[in-house]
């Protein structure tokens, strides 16, 4: 079965799946789980039990799980996870709520919703049929946005907003680089940028990388690869940039994009990245997931707002996890998704 590394046409014409009720009728779900953090591919299907919610927590049906490096990273044993046998792997995905626990007021059964498991246990995970969420890290999903592409909001999309809004603290008619602009946080950031009247100058990866952020409403983009960047800035902001955002690791475009930014101007960067070169007139902040989750609400009202699109460069099964670190390595555009049966 041919690996659907451009779902753009599947996600656009799926429906979301419905939850049925009979779902609960059996007292178990499928999981995957990872029996011995540290090993490639230690990723492998159980059955467990269905948890049921505690106080301030939410009972949510998985339809979609979102995939990224962090999940890999974990796997390894680098995120501080529990090593736990069978320990359910995802930080982040969307479903239907199936039932609340105690003091949660902000949701029902049979909301569509997106969420994030900030700290992991034994048993939890959006890489299963049914998890627990904490309710302050669980979401309405915004109307039209489809819970294949929800699924993959919370992560980098929190981070793109944090990026727009706190960090670079972007204002109508400012002019600002992102970097990375093809990828999963770059191409949210692009668009909630747009959003705020903001310029942008998109540096994504490859033809097809340009061609997406020219789709999304980037007023210049160009391919990283190829193209000049100092020459482009030079004819997107010839007195220079208001704010930058780098969302991978170039030295050289890093060092290009700090000599661009007009004194008094704004410079971010996801951990991660490598920090670039320190330039004491302008304001320079580095940011992490934490602050990315307090930004998901806000990245919610924004994409109600739209126009938004979330790309999916690749969209595979739950049972083809393995598959997704080998797109997770290779060439993408947005971000990567596991549809969960």
């Amino acid at each position: 079965m041919p690996m659907h590394l451009d779902a753009e046409s599947a996600c656009n014409a799926d429906t979301d799946p419905a939850f049925a009720p009979d779902d609960l009728a059996a007292e178990t779900m499928t999981a995957m789980a990872v029996a011995d953090p540290g090993a490639r591919g230690a990723w492998r299907p159980v059955d467990m039990p269905i948890p049921a919610p505690g106080r301030g927590e939410v009972l949510v049906r998985v339809l979609s799980a979102g995939f990224g490096h962090w999940d890999v990273l974990e796997r390894a044993g680098r995120l501080g996870a529990s090593t736990a046998t069978d320990f359910v792997s995802g930080s982040e995905g969307a479903g239907t709520v199936v039932e609340v626990g105690a003091g949660v007021h902000h949701v029902r059964e049979g909301d569509r919703v997106c969420g994030l498991v900030m700290t992991r246990r034994p048993g939890y995970g959006f890489h299963a049929q049914f998890t627990l969420v904490d309710a302050h890290h669980l979401w309405r999903v915004p109307a039209g946005l489809p819970l294949q592409q929800a699924a993959a909001l919370p992560v980098d999309g929190g981070l793109a907003m944090h990026a727009v809004d706190a960090a670079l603290r972007i204002a109508p008619g400012d002019a600002l680089l992102v970097f990375g602009a093809s990828g999963g946080i770059g191409h949210m950031a692009l668009q909630f940028a747009r959003l705020r009247g903001a310029r942008v100058l998109a540096v994504a990866s490859g033809r097809d990388g340009q061609a997406l952020a020219e789709r999304l409403g980037a007023d210049m983009a160009i391919d990283g690869r190829r193209h000049d960047m100092a020459a482009a800035l030079r004819i997107f902001a010839p007195a220079g940039l208001d704010a930058a955002l780098l969302t991978a690791d170039d030295g050289p475009i890093a060092a290009t994009a700090v000599a661009a930014l007009r004194p008094g101007g704004r410079l971010a960067w996801p951990h991660g990245v490598r920090p670039p070169p320190a330039r004491a007139d302008i304001a320079a902040v580095a940011f992490g997931a934490r602050a990315g989750a307090e930004h998901v609400h806000a990245a919610c009202r924004a994409i109600e707002r739209g126009p938004f699109h979330l790309h999916l460069g690749a969209r595979l099964p739950l049972s083809r996890i393995a598959e997704a670190v080998e797109a997770l390595e290779g060439h993408h555009l947005g971000r990567i998704v596991l549809d969960v049966p």
